[in-house]
Parts: structure tokens; C-alpha cells; sequence
């Protein structure tokens, strides 16, 4: 008799300190997570009789191996997206002497995911701007090669991260797909949530993306529309130290500058000697890697006569293709570069639907892959970038969010010299595939 009442005061206490455990942790919300409005991917997939998933389904992100190079149609094809995207974004604040930044591969993602959902019509003019004359399952690949090796081959001195996630408005009206919601997890790895869309959802959006980027992306929106249903986020956070760091005595203070007004303005100026030349008819420039060799700076200055307005709008992306591909170890580059920092803020809605993307902001948008029972279109594509390069390296970060809303709702043998002190081209490229990771222009670094 006194065993069984021993061992059910035992069971009694196990309980109740069970019990006593969930409400703590129910009660004291993780910083800088979603809260309990929140609902992450639990251990097991839910039942469902209708077939359909919720956001919390527990797919699991299947790394693709491969093979070989990455497919040549697709480098062909995202370098075009990327030279036409920076061109048509840019312009107008170039006009204006702005310091441009933008990151094709960050808006990549967030709009490779947003594809999977569309069909019709609405999907061809995304993948004719994406990937053109490249299949869906090509480029959903080749995008996952381009996240899985950017994530497992970082180093101390020399990281590149990449994250998505999807952010779906909390009400039972509202259903992705299971194919959809299957996508963007196992092809894009992204973290799913659902949230109740309200100046908290606000708050949590903005603290993944400023984690994710490092705190150098501190916020991607500011409100939500009551018709919003829908986020898809990409972020992109890059820190490397140069290969060949600058001394103390290559570093030179109030240095002049030549800005787009014909301004001189003070500057930091990082001078040395590099080993890779690129030159064409309308510009020249240098290569500097950063450690690892995983990822390179190209810098690239536009001939005298020719502005920074007028060589970025003529720029094809064969040119510039072909301006990386020749590069040349023949000279030995003598150089100047300006240090810099400053923050880029994009809406990409108009530029999109110029390049041929016009359908998928309409109300005519066919995106019936992405929701059971609820017709989206896309209301805007906001981009954020931030850069800062300097004696040691150089940080770099982005964040892209895409907004669905409810319809109705060394051999030396000669010298060359590049002096970066008027407005110039830059990018930061990954040499394995040769895509520009950031693009950008720098105006005036004085500007921050």
C-alpha cells in the first residue's frame, strides 16, 4: 500500500512540474524570434484529409547535389537578369549623383520563390524576366547549388549567407498550396511562418531580417496593408577580408575626389598595386580578391568622356559577361579606390514591370499555385542593401521582400594605372560562376 501511494505522489509531481515548465516557457517570448503568433515547423507533418498544408508542414530543405559546372543557360540567363535589373533600377538616381547599390541575386530568390506559385501567363513574363530560355526546374536547382555552396563553403575571413522565408497572414481563408509551401522549403530552404498581420507581425519581419543581415539591414518594411497575405523574403549578408589587406602607409586622407557634379569632394583614399586588369573600349578597371579567392571586387571606370549615367544605361550584360571573362594578368595595375559606406533603398515595382514583369502586379496575375482559395498579386518588390569597403574588406548585406496582397484587395611586362576619383562601376563578383553577387556605382563617397 505505501508503494502505490509513493509512486503516485511521484507521478502527481511529475506532472505538475511539467505543467509548471510549459507555462514559463509559454511566458517569456525569444528575443528577436517570432512570438506565439508565430507558428514554426513542428516534428511531425499534420494531418490533413484535403491534402492541404499549412505553413508549419515539416519539409525538410534537400541540398541538390552537382554535377559539373552550373548550367551554362542559367549563368547566361541570371547575368542578363542581373546587368538589366541594375541598369533599369539605377538610372534615375544616377541622374541625381546618387551612390547606387543593388544585389540582382538577393531579388533572385525572393522572386524564385514567388515563380513557384504562379502559372499562366503571369509565370512565363516572370520566367522570360528571370531565366529566359531556361526550364523552371533548371533554375529551381541552379538557385539551390547557388544558396547550398554559398552557405557551406564560408570561412573565418571570408562569408557569404543567404536566407528566405515566408511570412503567411494567420486566418483560416488563407492556404498555400502544398506544392508551394513543399517549394520553398525544400528547394530554398526557407523558414515558415504565420503571423496575425498586425504592427507585432511588422516588428518580427524586420528583427529576421536584421538578424540575418547582421544588423546591417535593421528594417526591410515599415506598415502592412490590411489585404497583404503574404511576404517572401530573401536576405544576403557578405564580409570578407582582402586577400592583399591595405598598409598604413597606402592610406591616404583627405584625398580629392571628383563627384557627378564636377565637385571635388575629401575622401579616404586606399592606393597599391594589383594584378588583374579588365578593359574594353568604353572603360577599364581591376580586380582585388578577397581572401580565399571565392569572391573578387571588380572595379570598373568609365573612359573620360563617357558619364556614369550614359555608361551604366549602354551596359549589356554580354559586355559585361565578356569585361570579367578577359580579364588579364599581364600588367601590373597601380590603383587608387575611395573607402565608402552608405545605406540603397529600392522599390522594384516599376522597374520589374518595365522589363517585360508587368502582369505579375495586376490584378490579371495568375498566381493559383501559391494559395488554395485566395487570388494574390504582387503589390511591391522593396530592396535594401548596405556596403561598407575599407583598408581590411568589405561588408555587405541585402534584404528583399516580395508583397502579395488579395485581389479586390603574373608576368609584369608593362604598367597600367586606374585612378578611382571620379564616379565608377563596381561589383562583387563569385568567381565560380561569374555573377555579380552586388552591383553598384559610386558616386560620391563623402556621401553616406
Amino acid at each position: 500500500m505505501f508503494k502505490k501511494l509513493l509512486s503516485a505522489v511521484i507521478a502527481i509531481t511529475l506532472v505538475m512540474g511539467m505543467c509548471s515548465c510549459s507555462e514559463n516557457s509559454s511566458s517569456q517570448p525569444e528575443t528577436n524570434k517570432p512570438d506565439s503568433s508565430f507558428a514554426k515547423q513542428p516534428e511531425s507533418k499534420p494531418a490533413s484529409s484535403d491534402g492541404i498544408v499549412q505553413p508549419t508542414a515539416n519539409y525538410e530543405f534537400k541540398q541538390t547535389e552537382r554535377e559539373g559546372a552550373y548550367d551554362k543557360d542559367f549563368v547566361s540567363a541570371l547575368n542578363g537578369f542581373s546587368v538589366e535589373l541594375f541598369k533599369n533600377s539605377v538610372k534615375d538616381d544616377l541622374s541625381n549623383g546618387k551612390n547606387t547599390l543593388i544585389s540582382p541575386e538577393s531579388v533572385a530568390f525572393a522572386l524564385g520563390m514567388t515563380q513557384n506559385g504562379a502559372d499562366g501567363n503571369t509565370l512565363k513574363q516572370m520566367q522570360d524576366v528571370l531565366y529566359k530560355g531556361v526550364s523552371q526546374d533548371t533554375f529551381n536547382k541552379n538557385m539551390n547549388y547557388l544558396m547550398s555552396e554559398a552557405n557551406s563553403r564560408n570561412s573565418e575571413n571570408a562569408k557569404m549567407k543567404i536566407a528566405n522565408s515566408v511570412w503567411v497572414k494567420d486566418r483560416n481563408d488563407i492556404t498555400p498550396t502544398e506544392q508551394f509551401t513543399k517549394d520553398c522549403k525544400e528547394l530554398y530552404n526557407a523558414e515558415l511562418f504565420k503571423g496575425t498581420f498586425d504592427d507585432n507581425t511588422v516588428k518580427q519581419i524586420n528583427s529576421w531580417v536584421s538578424d540575418k543581415t547582421d544588423k546591417m539591414i535593421p528594417s526591410i518594411i515599415d506598415q502592412l496593408d490590411p489585404e497583404d497575405v503574404m511576404f517572401l523574403i530573401n536576405c544576403v549578408a557578405f564580409d570578407a577580408k582582402w586577400e592583399k589587406q591595405y598598409e598604413e602607409d597606402q592610406i591616404k586622407e583627405n584625398e580629392k575626389f571628383t563627384n557627378s557634379k564636377g565637385d571635388k569632394v575629401n575622401c579616404t583614399m586606399l592606393s597599391g598595386t594589383e594584378k588583374t586588369y579588365v578593359s574594353n573600349d568604353k572603360a577599364t578597371g581591376f580586380i582585388k580578391d578577397y581572401e580565399g579567392g571565392k569572391y573578387s571586387f571588380m572595379a570598373v571606370l568609365p573612359n573620360e568622356d563617357i558619364n556614369i549615367k550614359d555608361y551604366v544605361s549602354s551596359l549589356t550584360a554580354d559586355e559585361f559577361s565578356k569585361l570579367y571573362a578577359s580579364r588579364s594578368q599581364d600588367h601590373e595595375v597601380i590603383t587608387k579606390m575611395p573607402q565608402f559606406k552608405y545605406d540603397y533603398d529600392l522599390r522594384l515595382k516599376d522597374t520589374l514591370q518595365a522589363m517585360g514583369m508587368s502582369e505579375a502586379f495586376s490584378r490579371a496575375a495568375d498566381f493559383s499555385k501559391m494559395f488554395e482559395n485566395t487570388e494574390v498579386y504582387i503589390a511591391q518588390v522593396f530592396h535594401k542593401t548596405h556596403i561598407e569597403l575599407d583598408a581590411k574588406g568589405t561588408k555587405a548585406a541585402a534584404a528583399t521582400a516580395v508583397e502579395m496582397r488579395a485581389k479586390g484587395a603574373i608576368s609584369m611586362t608593362q604598367h597600367k594605372e586606374v585612378i578611382l576619383d571620379r564616379p565608377f562601376v563596381y561589383a562583387i563578383m563569385d568567381t565560380q560562376t561569374g555573377l555579380p553577387v552586388f552591383m553598384g556605382t559610386v558616386c560620391d563617397p563623402s556621401v553616406q
